[in-house]
């Protein structure tokens, strides 16, 4: 299953700080968590980023998350995850739903 996550980090950390601990996830292979492959991944200067996932289960999912977590506490000021489809399946999929709503 496909996830969309944006997210705010917490601008009183020290970026430098906090690609260490990025780094060291990685290294351990703590992030992206077994069962999750991270498709993009993006950061801004204002602190805040986006990724695209795919992950096997919720479990694998929350793993990733709580890494970053457990790694650094505070490290988000906001998080929010969603399932997420291609709009080219999204959008026939809404107008047959639609049909049999209105039917």
């Amino acid at each position: 299953m496909r996830f969309i996550t944006y997210f705010e980090l917490n601008p009183k950390f020290d970026p430098s700080e906090i690609a260490e601990i990025g780094i060291d996830l990685m290294k351990r292979k703590l992030y992206p968590a077994e069962g999750v492959k991270t498709l993009a991944w993006y950061m801004t200067p204002g602190n805040w980023g986006i990724s695209v996932s795919e992950a096997e289960s919720v479990e694998a999912l929350m793993n990733n998350v709580h890494a970053w977590r457990i790694a650094k506490p505070g490290i988000f000021t906001f998080f929010k995850i969603e399932p997420a489809m291609d709009t080219k399946e999204l959008i026939p999929m809404g107008v047959q739903l639609a049909k049999r709503v209105k039917g």
